[in-house]
């Protein structure tokens, strides 16, 4: 075992738009508020191509989610119909001159009604690993030719879309555990509260630390608690799933938001992980079992907050420490 380490197993094959919608989730941009930076690149499209609709699209599983749009008076579609889902299939912009010329979109119900969409080009916006999300668009009223010119203006569009999600997902990653960083996480946090709540479906909070972390750290080094973490992370990130949202919130102390799961349904998943976590082993301290305490909390009432629910998980934590630490507690009914 190379020091800091941990084996955990590799996760089996998967169809590639479950790998998409995963990589989506990942950017964790669905169901957020509007924001300028995204606001002015729709403006500054719509004056480039001087047309009257312009949208940064993400497709989800069933619909197409607007982060900014301009002209067509609402945030989201059904995915059924959609433009922007025949865009994300290739890998260039697709033009189409007129929607009831095209077979594929004359019977949408985005060209026969509101917004009355008649010509369309869009540009994929592609992730570092090839999978597209959603895409940049302009739209008009009548038929309309685009030019070869006009869509590599566009594809760059797209291009600089992306280079500003990745970089917001750099600022906001711990480099040493590839958790999110704690102002990070905590708008994560309030985005999937948000889309819980529109849902009516079920979250759970975790919030865990490493049992004894200060005294691991004054006997045997920084650099060792440096590798300790690592390997946390590491494990944390190869044991939930890819929309799940792993967030560093203090020095030794983690969270992670599990969308769309029940309490009952948490406490296996964070088992395998507390299991896992007490496998770690540093070549400095090969008897040292590293530890962590949990404290599991879910929304039980429609109210909820993202603060309400941190003071639950929060309160199960300091029981879990309480009752000898390496244990996974839940709040008091």
């Amino acid at each position: 075992m190379q020091p800091g380490s941990i084996t955990c197993r590799s996760r089996p094959p998967v169809d590639k738009e479950v790998q998409r919608i995963a990589a989506l989730r990942q950017y964790q941009i669905l169901d957020t508020l509007p924001e300028g930076e995204f606001d002015t690149i729709t403006q500054t499209v719509q004056s480039v191509f001087d047309m009257p609709m312009v949208a940064i699209s993400f497709v989800d599983t069933h619909r197409q989610w607007f982060k900014s749009e301009i002209g067509l008076g609402m945030r989201e579609t059904e995915r059924t119909g959609s433009f922007c889902t025949h865009t994300i299939e290739g890998q260039d912009p697709m033009a189409i001159p007129d929607a009831l010329e095209d077979p594929r979109f004359r019977t949408s119900l985005l060209v026969s009604d509101a917004p009355y969409i008649r010509s369309y080009l869009g540009a994929p916006l592609a992730s570092p690993d090839g999978h597209n999300l959603g895409a940049i668009c302009v739209m008009d009223h009548v038929p309309r030719e685009f030019s070869l010119r006009e869509q590599e203006v566009l594809a760059r569009f797209a291009h600089l879309i992306m280079e500003r999600l990745e970089l917001r997902r750099s600022v906001a990653e711990d480099a040493l555990t590839g958790a999110c960083m704690r102002r990070a996480f905590e708008e994560r946090f309030a985005t999937a509260m948000r889309q819980r709540r529109n849902a009516n479906s079920e979250l759970t909070l975790v919030l865990f630390d490493i049992d004894d972390f200060k005294a691991f750290n004054d006997t045997y080094g920084h650099p060792a608690g440096d590798r300790v973490l690592r390997s946390v992370g590491r494990c944390t990130r190869s044991t939930i799933r890819r929309s799940d949202i792993f967030g560093r919130v203090g020095g030794d102390e983690f969270a992670i938001v599990l969308p769309g799961t029940s309490l009952a349904e948490a406490e296996p998943l964070m088992e395998r992980l507390r299991r896992r976590l007490a496998a770690i082993r540093l070549a400095e301290a090969p008897h040292v079992a590293v530890t962590a305490s949990f404290g599991l909390a879910a929304v039980l009432d429609p109210d909820a907050t993202p603060r309400s629910l941190m003071k639950s998980a929060d309160e199960a934590l300091y029981a879990a420490k309480a009752h000898g630490k390496n244990v996974i507690s839940f709040p008091d009914p």
